[in-house]
């Protein structure tokens, strides 16, 4: 695709016409400008039809992708007709950002023997071919294609010329559509399974702005859990929650860029970050664990934005700590990995002591043993540790 740049670059031309082009192949962003383009296309080199094409070169299966003008029954002729293409006899000669005329494959003599041409291009008293390859990778080509009537004259050299460097622009500009959609339907699969999740996820930029958050986040917000949307941004209830967030936020904002370029190894090392926030009125915190995830180029901008996840997990949902790998690394017995999930879940002592019908001491006596052997020091240093190895759910 270098070739295609350095073609693209040095394809300038003072035409208007042609610059008029330019800025519609690289400005198409949906199918309705890519038919557009092609109409444009047409008309620039007066042919009677244009299409963008695929073809898998071994078996000859082909199909129109887009055209002009939107002649359904060519497409479908055109497709039916494709293995017995007269002009792809040598899969060779298609080779990225090659230009080929009709002639060059075929002479015009041989061609109205086929049946291809009376298939296709009789009916439309088309004759004249102009061919330029757009991409191929491995056995499937993409190709442009435009059509001329026998009373036309053929494609001329300064033609071809001006198609090559269309075809480059082409090229960049479909090579840049092909990305977006992979990245489009990557982050629509990772968005599914973020709406999935049972635990209330946002995804957020480094000042609070919320790019996206799943159901159990939207239900969670303003229902006592200490969080709430000022507009599209989180925010926490209680001003010093909203500072420590924002702190936390700007924290591993700076830990996201080093991500960027490091290996993935790395990237773990950067460390979650853990908050409990509260609402007034309510004896139960809400316990968010932060990690960072990259950096996205926010749209209009064209900035780049630290992008963290943030987990929420309302008290009184108890992490299951019968099969907890926390538990297991650190060999914790019974009792101390109930306590362990308990803690990690946003009890305090005194709620710890109410819900397992112990004492206090006898909570702070499983504690100091959880502490010992994590080599943690207090609830919330706990707490950290957990969420590194075992995420909210």
């Amino acid at each position: 695709m270098e070739d295609a740049r350095l073609t693209a670059k040095n394809a300038d031309s003072a035409d208007p016409l042609t610059g008029e082009l330019v800025y519609r192949i690289h400005a198409a962003r949906d199918d309705e400008g890519l038919r557009g383009v092609i109409a444009l296309l047409r008309d620039q080199f007066s042919a009677g039809t244009a299409v963008l094409a695929r073809r898998h070169l071994a078996g000859g299966q082909g199909a129109v992708l887009c055209g002009a003008p939107d002649d359904a029954a060519f497409f479908r002729t055109f497709a039916e007709y494709s293995p017995r293409n007269p002009w792809f006899l040598s899969s060779n000669a298609y080779q990225p950002l090659q230009v080929i005329g009709g002639e060059d494959m075929l002479s015009s003599s041989d061609l109205v023997r086929t049946d291809f041409y009376h298939a296709l291009l009789r009916p439309h008293q088309y004759l004249h071919r102009l061919c330029g390859v757009v991409a191929r990778e491995a056995d499937v080509v993409y190709f442009l294609e435009l059509y001329r009537r026998e009373d036309q004259r053929r494609f001329s050299a300064k033609e071809k010329a001006e198609f090559r460097g269309l075809l480059a622009h082409m090229a960049l500009s479909l090579e840049n559509r092909w990305q977006r959609h992979s990245a489009a339907d990557l982050s629509q699969a990772l968005m599914r399974i973020i709406d999935g999740h049972s635990s209330a996820t946002f995804l957020v930029e480094q000042d609070g702005r919320i790019v996206y958050c799943n159901r159990s986040a939207q239900a969670l917000c303003g229902q006592g859990s200490g969080l709430y949307r000022d507009g599209d941004y989180l925010a926490a209830v209680m001003p010093t929650d909203h500072r420590a967030l924002r702190e936390m936020l700007a924290g591993l904002a700076r830990g996201a860029g080093d991500m960027r370029d490091a290996h993935a190894a790395h990237a773990a090392l950067v460390p979650t970050q853990v908050l409990s926030v509260c609402a007034p009125g309510f004896a139960l915190p809400t316990t968010l664990t932060l990690q960072p995830a990259g950096v996205s180029l926010r749209t209009g901008l064209g900035e780049e934005r630290a992008v963290v996840v943030v987990s929420a997990r309302r008290q009184g949902t108890e992490h299951a700590h019968h099969d907890c790998l926390f538990a297991r690394q650190f060999n914790l017995s019974e009792a101390q990995a109930r306590v362990n999930a308990l803690v990690f879940a946003g009890h305090s002592i005194a709620s710890l002591a109410e819900v397992l019908h112990v004492s206090d001491n006898t909570v702070r006596s499983h504690l100091k043993q959880i502490f010992q052997k994590t080599n943690t020091h207090g609830q919330m240093e706990l707490v950290r540790l957990h969420a590194q190895h075992c995420p909210p759910a």
